[in-house]
């Protein structure tokens, strides 16, 4: 093996695991197979085209700053390191491994560098991996050439500090007698003198002592996923005008159309120029009079003429103003959730409920066509269709150790520069297919009104599709949902109660899915629209997958898929210890964590199919519950 090995491995595995700074299990070919732990050290990268960057990088500048907001006072160490003050197209590459015969994307090199004799117990510690390849054989005689074996122990902190390098030194004789017995010491031979297994944290002063290198704690990739919208007019439309979000909650409700949506992306919103001139004039006058400015005065003469000269779409945007209270991120992300949903269900190849029908029919399978909309009325499914094409950009942009969100002393990094002064985020996109489930909202209403979540006075009218759709505008609030942690349920037991519905639902569907159609859980992965509310189960795996595979399990067994995820739902090998004290588990709804949008957190199978609490007594109805 040369010194820094060079690995090809699927771009979406990338992602997750084989990221700069993480330990992998590592297999060398060749005469003879041998398995090592090696550090990734860097990425052969490249910049990754065709998707819209300054969206990308928008959205994680939100998700590290609400990382940070977590941080209620100064610990040990900032909550943040790595990163700028503001991540931009200026300062910051988005970057895909490199895929070519020539130089392959991923390098690392064997790590730890301390090795041992199974034979005699002796120690070595190497510099650098050429030296071990030249004496990876014990030197002892008795030992009979014996090669030696790798530690498999490293050392990282919850502030993200992380070496492999152990320190098996005597301080009287050096090396040459120290030998290790598996426990969490070496052993001087010569003097009996017993050293210690441990490292003093250079940045917080913790002392560390070793763990497994292939412990799930010494890396936390911080990650996200996004359907890709291309267009960065329809970025600006949402990030920096101040009636996008509400065009958009206005073309959701129906007060206006898709064309005048479209249009308005396009142009803005396009006024009266003699009485946009007038009302400008008129406000720059007076502040100018006020401030002696001329960028105040030309700031305000702007916004007014913009509030005042829109025609008749201000008036749909005041009304909404008056009616939708989400503001700051919350106004921006429930809006391009809104465009993303919007997306996925104009896509050129789709297939909803009733062509599904007349395809399984033709397919002539075991299936029951004529029940397909009855069970999606039974299980709360207000539309379902497969589409194919979806874009999506997934992305990796930092990582902490020991905890999966913030806690005092937990750091987020940023991966080190690959070009000096020019952060990195990695990056892969992606088509896929996708099946789309809109859930039904007058339900899940219901549903809370049956669980007293809500009361009949906080219930939207429910004779009022506008009115239903408005609530959930107003009382799921996505700055609430972070990947890592669980939500509040005192910040919006709205909030709180929704999303653990609907990410549950979003397990099962894919779980049955996967037994259903024959399809790997792990190649499949859930996008969430909590205030839609509606799901997306999606092929996240750009290898190995039977293009197709979503398409024909929709197509010709959807009663079945419906039905074994309710069956599934039903029972835990693990109850009555789940359903009464976790809610969910490995033994129902957990998938892997890269199937999975929020890390297996607010998972909740009572939510689905009800339960009585033992201890008290309190009934919770199931939402799938007959």
């Amino acid at each position: 093996m040369s010194s820094k090995q060079q690995m090809k491995r699927g771009k979406n595995q990338s992602l997750y695991k084989y990221l700069p700074e993480t330990w992998i299990d590592f297999s060398v070919r060749g005469k003879e197979r041998r398995q090592y732990i090696a550090k990734v050290l860097r990425w052969n990268s490249e910049k990754l085209d065709g998707i819209n960057v300054k969206r990308l990088i928008r959205t994680v500048n939100e998700s590290v700053r609400s990382f940070e907001s977590q941080a209620s006072g100064h610990g040990p160490v900032a909550p943040t390191v790595g990163f700028s003050a503001e991540l931009t197209k200026d300062n910051c590459d988005v970057l895909t491994p490199k895929a070519s015969d020539e130089e392959r994307g991923i390098v690392a090199q064997i790590s730890p560098l301390t090795f041992y004799c199974k034979l005699c117990n002796k120690v070595y510690q190497f510099n650098s991996e050429e030296e071990y390849q030249k004496h990876r054989y014990c030197t002892n005689p008795e030992c009979h050439h014996s090669e030696l074996a790798q530690f498999r122990q490293i050392y990282f902190c919850k502030c993200g500090y992380a070496t492999d390098r152990h320190n098996p030194r005597c301080t009287e004789h050096g090396y040459q007698y120290v030998k290790w017995y598996g426990n969490y010491d070496f052993v001087c031979t010569k003097c009996k003198r017993l050293i210690p297994m441990q490292v003093k944290c250079p940045i917080c002063g913790e002392m560390l002592r070793p763990k497994a290198a292939l412990d799930p704690a010494q890396f936390f990739v911080f990650s996200l996923s996004l359907i890709d919208l291309i267009d960065e007019k329809l970025e600006n439309f949402i990030s920096e005008t101040e009636y996008g979000p509400y065009i958009t909650f206005a073309y959701w409700l129906g007060l206006i159309s898709k064309e005048e949506l479209d249009e308005i992306i396009k142009n803005g919103i396009v006024s009266d120029p003699d009485a946009y001139q007038k009302v400008y004039d008129q406000m720059y006058k007076l502040m100018f009079d006020a401030f002696k400015n001329e960028v105040t005065a030309a700031t305000a003469a702007k916004t007014a003429a913009d509030q005042q000269c829109g025609n008749r779409f201000n008036d749909i945007i005041n009304n909404l103003k008056t009616r939708i209270f989400a503001t700051g991120t919350d106004l921006s992300s429930i809006a391009e959730r809104i465009l993303e949903y919007d997306l996925v269900t104009r896509l050129d190849d789709v297939s909803d409920l009733e062509s599904a029908v007349k395809v399984a029919r033709l397919l002539n399978t075991n299936a029951n066509p004529e029940q397909y909309a009855q069970i999606a009325d039974r299980f709360g499914i207000k539309s379902a269709r497969v589409c194919d094409r979806i874009p999506f950009v997934s992305c990796s942009y930092g990582y902490t150790r020991v905890e999966s969100e913030w806690k005092d002393g937990v750091q987020l990094h940023a991966f080190k520069e690959e070009k000096p002064g020019r952060k990195n985020i990695y990056a892969t996109n992606l088509n896929t297919e996708g099946v789309l489930f809109e859930f039904d909202r007058k339900k899940i209403i219901q549903w809370l009104l049956a669980n007293e979540v809500i009361n009949e006075g906080e219930a939207p009218d429910l004779g009022s599709e506008e009115d239903i759709k408005i609530w959930f505008l107003n009382n799921i609030k996505p700055s609430l949902i972070h990947p890592f942690s669980t939500i509040d349920e005192m910040a919006s037991k709205e909030t709180y109660y929704v999303y653990r519905l609907i990410h549950s639902l979003s397990h099962l569907l894919i779980r049955a899915a996967a037994d259903i159609g024959g399809l790997g859980k792990d190649s499949l992965s859930e996008y969430i629209f909590p205030g839609i509310p509606a799901v997306l189960i999606y092929c996240q795996n750009s290898q190995g997958f039977n293009l197709g595979s979503l398409f024909n399990t929709f197509e010709a067994y959807f009663d079945k898929w419906m039905n074994k995820a309710y069956s599934n739902a039903q029972k835990c090998i693990f109850d009555p210890i789940c359903i009464e004290r976790q809610k969910a588990c490995t033994g129902c709804l957990f998938v892997n964590e890269v199937s999975c949008q929020h890390f297996n957190k607010d998972l909740d199978r009572a939510l689905v199919v009800g339960h009585v609490n033992r201890e008290t007594q309190r009934k919770t109805t199931g939402f799938w519950e007959e």
